[in-house]
């Protein structure tokens, strides 16, 4: 399957510091072969996949969601403004956590922000679990491959990636699964 995005505004943003956000950014229309199917928008096209795939895929194969895909085009968007300039003397850069993809760590180092928003609605978030049994690990665990912190729904309970409000949640559920009103 063969993608297209078309957009005519994104040639107008190359090469300029202007946030891509006040411009609404969004592919108009997703052209793909073969078929002639129209899909608009990116979050379409990857829910359109997904179905084609029955769910029977991860979720590296699909592409980017619209929020995943304006923070990379402001990031790369960002880096050809400065190469743009790379001949100017002292060009006027502006820092790239201001609104340009990139956030800064608690530690002041600058680091990717992969989206704005959260990844799924949070109804969809409460019903990802992991199945892990001893300990939740990057490679293994689907909540910690997901970005999110395992609920009470997982079957591991009390892991190092378990959010402290749903432990105990779950330790308080599990305090009166063995009262009885006998």
């Amino acid at each position: 399957m063969i993608c297209i995005f078309k957009h005519s505004q994104i040639w107008d943003l190359r090469g300029m510091y202007q946030q891509t956000s006040s411009i609404a950014f969004r592919p108009s229309r997703v052209s793909c072969t073969p078929g002639t199917r129209k899909i608009v928008g990116a979050n379409s096209l990857r829910y359109h996949m997904f179905c084609a795939k029955k769910g029977q895929i991860e979720s590296g194969q699909l592409p980017p969601c619209e929020d995943s895909l304006m923070q990379h085009t402001l990031r790369a968007n960002y880096q050809a403004a400065i190469w743009r300039r790379s001949l100017e003397n002292l060009p006027d850069v502006p820092a790239p956590s201001a609104g340009h993809g990139w956030e800064l760590d608690d530690g002041g180092s600058l680091k990717i922000r992969w989206m704005a928003g959260l990844p799924a609605p949070d109804v969809v978030l409460n019903l990802i679990s992991c199945t892990c049994r001893r300990t939740c690990r990057p490679s293994d665990c689907s909540c910690i491959l997901n970005g999110l912190k395992c609920t009470v729904v997982c079957k591991l309970q009390g892991c190092s990636n378990m959010v402290q409000d749903d432990a105990i949640v779950a330790q308080d559920a599990n305090d009166s699964d063995g009262d009885s009103d006998d």
